[in-house]
């Protein structure tokens, strides 16, 4: 039997706790799984018992945290790991939890990036939101595959930025080149942008 010598809450993360057997540390939980399952210094446990018991309580309360966290607003990947193990759980806690947010439909990277072309291609262009996306932790072909999904007009989106951009403003070559500054800046292709101000150019 091993016994349990000392229970101390985590210095950075004051939601977690130490769990120490036989003087040496075994485990980081929470504190909600120490109550839980109402350990204490002095108790004697068999460790493989013991490995499981905590297990299955971190994975519990890791899917009951990640569950309020993506039912707030869709968040892909990287972003329900990331804030995991900011909690404090651990790596095989963590992928286990998105697998099975995964499996349950709670995580979409490409449903994710769908919605989030659809919400920002009007102000931004397609190098630009690829970047956010993957900095975001999405996969370069889950944001192809989102974009053949995803109902939104690049050309027009950058024309409309273009004549919001040069409102009230005098349509002259140096405004237009600015225009055209502006639409590469936002992540819009040479061509689209050019596709921008080649509509004021006309008039």
């Amino acid at each position: 039997m091993k016994k349990i010598t000392q229970i101390s809450a985590q210095e950075k993360n004051k939601e977690r706790a130490n769990v120490y057997v036989d003087g040496e540390f075994f485990a980081g939980v929470s504190l909600e799984t120490v109550m839980k399952l109402r350990l204490k210094a002095g108790d004697e446990v068999e460790e493989k018992r013991l490995n499981e018991i905590i297990t299955e309580s971190e994975r519990a309360d890791a899917m009951n945290k990640a569950a309020s966290y993506v039912l707030k607003t869709l968040k892909t990947k990287r972003q329900v790991k990331d804030y995991l193990l900011k909690k404090g759980y651990s790596e095989e806690t963590v992928w286990h939890t998105v697998d099975k947010l995964k499996e349950y439909g709670y995580i979409d990277d490409r449903e994710y990036s769908k919605r989030f072309i659809e919400s920002t291609a009007k102000t931004q262009g397609r190098r630009l939101i690829e970047y956010k996306l993957m900095s975001k932790g999405v996969k370069k072909e889950d944001i192809a595959l989102a974009y053949e999904n995803a109902e939104t007009d690049d050309k027009e989106n950058a024309r409309a930025l273009a004549v919001k951009y040069l409102r009230n403003k005098e349509i002259t070559k140096e405004n237009l080149l600015k225009a055209y500054k502006y639409m590469i800046g936002k992540g819009f292709s040479y061509e689209q942008a050019d596709y921008a101000v080649a509509y004021f150019r006309e008039d």
